[in-house]
């Protein structure tokens, strides 16, 4: 119950990891507030009593939708823990990206965590404590021609997140980034054909993600035995973003 009597907003919380973070922190006594663009897509944790949560639709792209979520995550005082996990990934070739989707893009992935961090950051740094996590992705190294806009969208939420950790350290407020591995159903849109097999494959453990995996490395980030860690990026995608030739191995040099 490493949680327990602790506020915890996730955003993003109808996604495949959204509902995983949120089920985990449940287990584990937090109080959850789950925001979504869907409110019946919002997931209530099978067991949690209602005093412990607290459902809100919002579109994050909107700003007076941040503001209203930033108001009623901050009643009855500062949460403890925000997880900025909400994210969209349009499979779009480059040359083929709107400025419309672009937008879009730069809107919910990035625009949307900086405004969080800065109003709900700052009610916890008034209280002396807080953990933030960002959840970014290996796109933030790896290109990917049909996902650009995603992956940069992501450069920009590690960069901000080492930010915000450097503005709000003095405060006690510690913020990091968490990337997952590749769960199916985590994109809104249809995969091409053969993703799922290449971004596997691409793995050095050459597997999906399993449940729970990457849930349990947030919970870490945000629990009193990551206390000392801050503004740093905590990979739980099995090695997919490290540099190499394709093909290399140790072995094979």
């Amino acid at each position: 119950m490493r949680f327990q009597d602790r506020k915890v907003v996730i955003t993003g919380a109808a996604g495949v990891y959204g509902r995983e973070l949120a089920a985990a922190f449940a287990a584990e006594g937090a109080t959850l507030f789950l925001t979504d663009r869907d409110p019946a897509a919002l997931p209530a944790p099978a067991g949690l009593p209602p005093h412990r949560l607290t459902l809100h639709a919002a579109d994050l792209a909107q700003d007076a939708a941040l503001d209203a979520l930033t108001a009623a995550a901050l009643a009855g005082g500062a949460p403890h823990i925000l997880i900025n996990n909400a994210g969209i990934y349009p499979f779009i070739p480059l040359m083929e990206v709107t400025p419309a989707e672009y937008d879009r893009i730069q809107s919910i992935n990035v625009r949307a965590p900086f405004r969080l961090m800065q109003g709900i950051g700052a009610a916890m740094a008034q209280a002396g404590r807080g953990a933030i996590v960002n959840v970014s992705s290996t796109a933030a190294e790896v290109i990917r021609g049909n996902g650009v806009p995603y992956g940069a969208s992501k450069c920009s939420l590690e960069y901000l997140s080492r930010a915000f950790a450097l503005e709000l350290g003095s405060s006690g407020v510690r913020v990091n980034c968490a990337r997952p591995g590749f769960a199916e159903g985590s994109a809104e849109v249809a995969m091409p054909a053969g993703y799922a097999e290449a971004i596997t494959a691409r793995g050095l453990l050459r597997r999906a993600i399993r449940p729970g995996e990457f849930a349990e490395a947030v919970l870490f980030l945000c629990s009193d035995a990551a206390g000392f860690i801050t503004g740093t990026v905590l990979d739980s995608a099995g090695g997919g973003a490290i540099n190499r030739r394709e093909g290399a191995s140790t072995r094979s040099r």
